[in-house]
């Protein structure tokens, strides 16, 4: 159960308590009714006007026990909810594949969440809460009248083999609009993000009709969804209102008329009827829409356990670590995807390397190989003799610096897009500035500049320093460069470059196009796409 995995169990049991005390004040109110009738028939003012003081008391009662249950359904819905976007943010911040598409992960934080909340949490509170008013009423009818009470029990329960039937046919269209609604941001990220190209190219009408193709698809599948529950919610009503109304109805009249009830004691289990009946269509209905949850509940109970299985756990590797990084046939995958295959590479510490190879041969998917954030498909890699899968996570991410062709940058200040709100000194700080050719920038503006959102107020050779500096700054053992100089100009990209090789780190880096004069300052060139079997990404 969702709030049982994810809520505090000491939240989850008072609810219960509170909900088992609501069962027993509506059992109160049927007695209550049962003995103003049995007054009304013996015409006994007394006992109604002491029936009268009790049901006020059972009345106020009732209505502190729904206040309660509000307030601890919110209560837990906040847990279960805060616990499993903590888990999910967890896992995409340290877990999720790179390769994973964001706009997937948008639409799941947003919508599939909401669905989880409304039609998983609440249900399964609504659940619990709806199996003891229902147990309760059955308890109190049997006291009344057992005979009567059989009846209205069997007449009600047989309904609920429809909702076990159809299962199946929901889950699968739930599948279907999760995975809809997922393309459907994906495609709405991307379309917003490249409307300028699209204006640019007068290629609004094919933006539009891609949209209303998307749009369209997506209401369909929640159509058929809603469809599916919708029906099977009218069938099961049918088959509940004469199964558990016109039968057990029936019964009663039939045994009053032959002297083996009265008029009281039915009148008091026709109201727990109510108590029977209304919350099993609830709890049925409820049980279908939670069968809409389960891909959602998937996702996040998957996360959880990769979270638990890939703990900090494994071995270490110090950051002062020097070793060679070793690759032994070495296959890479995207999906299904090869993208790399049979790679066999060594590099010792301290050795300057550039990785060349045509566009799109994935010289980039090698870079994230080697941090460790894309996993093998098969094949060996070893980082100063330790397979990379065995080491502590942290301390294998801590091992690399990484200067990417497209540089990510906060809205916050300068120095926090450089430190990252790690705690460097100011001395530390200002040497990376300058050896990245930040200086007059900072000079200029100050380490307390606000960069606005995608960096919009520098230029692209700043935004590229910044990421220049961000990997200086932290002296890792090795230096991983993706094109790394190609936003700057010759003469800071010569200085940046000087800074790269004249360092004690490792430096791996890749580029395209190359000028000779610049290779020879390596200590080796190597072609990937010859030691490797790779293709276009």
């Amino acid at each position: 159960m969702i709030v049982w995995r994810y809520g505090k169990k000491w939240q989850l049991l008072l609810y219960l308590v509170i909900s088992l005390a609501a069962s027993a004040v509506n059992v109160g109110m049927a007695w209550i009714l049962s003995r103003f009738i049995a007054a009304a028939t013996a015409r006994n003012l007394n006992m109604f006007l002491a029936s009268a003081a009790l049901a006020l008391v059972i009345f106020i009662g009732l209505g502190v026990a729904q206040w309660l249950l509000m307030v601890m359904n919110a209560t837990i819905i906040r847990t279960v909810n805060l616990r499993i976007k903590a888990v999910m943010i967890r896992y995409m911040v340290d877990d999720e594949p790179l390769t994973t598409d964001s706009g997937k992960d948008i639409s799941f934080m947003t919508n599939d969440l909401k669905l989880l909340e409304t039609n998983g949490t609440t249900n399964e509170l609504l659940i619990l809460t709806d199996a003891l008013i229902f147990i309760g009423a059955l308890a109190g009818a049997f006291a009344f009248d057992w005979l009567t009470a059989l009846a209205f029990f069997v007449g009600n329960l047989l309904p609920a083999g429809i909702s076990a039937l159809t299962q199946g046919m929901i889950g699968h269209a739930s599948e279907q609009w999760s995975a809809a609604n997922a393309s459907w941001t994906g495609q709405l990220k991307d379309f917003l993000a490249g409307l300028d190209t699209a204006r640019a190219y007068q290629a609004n009408g094919a933006v539009k009709k891609r949209t209303g193709i998307l749009a369209a698809a997506l209401e369909g599948r929640l159509f058929h969804m809603n469809f599916l529950i919708g029906t099977v919610q009218a069938v099961a009503m049918v088959f509940a209102l004469v199964l558990g109304v016109l039968f057990p109805f029936g019964v009663g009249v039939w045994h009053i008329i032959i002297g083996g009830s009265t008029l009281a004691s039915f009148i008091g289990v026709v109201q727990l009827s109510n108590d029977m009946r209304n919350p099993l269509l609830e709890a049925l209905d409820a049980y279908n829409k939670r069968g809409a949850t389960k891909p959602v509940l998937k996702r996040i109970n998957e996360a959880n356990t990769a979270l638990t299985a890939t703990t900090d756990d494994g071995e270490n590797l110090v950051p002062t670590a020097t070793g060679d990084l070793v690759m032994q046939n070495a296959t890479v995958k995207i999906g299904d995807k090869p993208i790399l295959q049979n790679v066999n590479l060594t590099i010792t510490p301290g050795e300057k390397v550039l990785l060349m190879a045509p566009s799109g041969f994935g010289k980039s998917t090698l870079l994230r190989v080697l941090q460790g954030e894309i996993p093998l498909a098969s094949g060996h890699y070893t980082v100063a003799g330790i397979p990379a899968a065995k080491i502590n996570r942290v301390a294998l991410r801590k091992h690399f610096g990484l200067v990417k062709q497209t540089p990510f940058l906060f809205n916050d200040t300068l120095r926090y897009n450089i430190t990252l709100g790690a705690e460097f000194s100011d001395a530390a700080v200002m040497t990376a500035v300058a050896d990245a050719g930040l200086g007059d920038l900072v000079a200029d503006k100050g380490l307390d500049y606000q960069v606005v959102e995608s960096g919009q107020n520098l230029s692209g050779g700043q935004i590229q320093r910044i990421e220049i500096a961000r990997a200086l700054l932290r002296q890792r053992p090795v230096l991983l460069a993706d094109e790394a100089t190609s936003a700057l100009d010759d003469q800071l990209a010569d200085k940046v470059r000087r800074e790269f090789l004249s360092g004690p780190e490792t430096l791996i880096e890749v580029g395209h196009q190359v000028p000779a004069a610049v290779q020879a300052q390596y200590d080796r060139v190597i072609h990937l796409d010859q030691i490797s079997t790779a293709q276009s990404a």
